[in-house]
């Protein structure tokens, strides 16, 4: 059983897109790194931010490592670093969250920084998602606010985590192994503000994954309208042969 990728991007209702997206693939093709980054930080400095996060990402693919998430969490400080020489360079304020999901063969890990997601689809369902490190998951997590209230929320883009701050990022990390048909998400937030996890579910039922992935990325575009974020989704699937749905080792 294989892995087939999808990704979509909308620059949405802003002047610049400051998101980045990228599927890395080992040289052997058993092995692939997909990374979504959100910069911020002004005109210019996010979309450097969240680019020095997929330079170094590549750099870093063809490291050698007998221990991914290890790998990951290595790679969470170096593009943190990366981020922090941007404005050293442009003497800016950038920044950037994260979101990476490192793939060989059934096996999965993932880490995240801020609020670019994660979610693991299992028969058409979430078995889980990335916690987001922002203010309004912690009033989420305290039983102060509804999921649903998330994307609406005047504090929904106040971070407490993110890439290129003073304090040294500590990132989420996550192993699991997968079954045939398994699908992971990753998006920034001008995806997953706009659209819900069961409205992926239907488009991928229904569609080929490349189709799929444009149409939810189109759907976040039309919600979002004038004032709506950039938006970043990459799509795995893993062996589901009738969708269209290496790293550094």
């Amino acid at each position: 059983m294989t892995w087939k990728f999808g990704i979509a991007t909308d620059i949405g209702g802003r002047a610049e897109q400051q998101d980045r997206v990228d599927v890395i693939r080992a040289a052997d093709g058993k092995r692939s790194l997909l990374v979504v980054a959100d910069g911020m930080g002004g005109h210019h400095g996010g979309a450097l931010a969240a680019q020095a996060v997929i330079d170094t990402a590549n750099n870093f693919f063809d490291s050698n490592s007998s221990d991914p998430l290890a790998a990951l969490e290595q790679l969470c400080q170096q593009v943190h670093q990366s981020v922090i020489s941007v404005e050293r360079e442009g003497k800016q304020s950038p920044g950037s969250t994260v979101v990476m999901l490192y793939l060989d063969g059934d096996e999965a890990c993932w880490a995240h920084i801020g609020d670019s997601r994660l979610y693991h689809f299992r028969n058409d369902k979430v078995l889980s998602r990335t916690l987001d490190h922002s203010m309004v998951q912690l009033l989420v997590t305290q039983g102060e606010m509804s999921e649903e209230e998330m994307a609406t929320s005047p504090l929904q883009n106040q971070l407490y985590m993110r890439l290129g701050s003073e304090q040294p990022p500590e990132p989420e990390l996550n192993a699991g192994q997968v079954q045939q048909g398994d699908l992971f998400l990753l998006c920034s937030d001008g995806f997953w503000e706009y659209v819900s996890p069961d409205e992926v579910s239907d488009a991928l039922a229904n569609n080929e994954l490349d189709d799929a992935t444009s149409q939810l990325v189109s759907l976040a575009r039309e919600r979002g309208g004038e004032g709506g974020d950039n938006i970043s989704v990459a799509i795995a699937q893993f062996g589901k042969e009738k969708k269209k749905l290496g790293w550094f080792f």
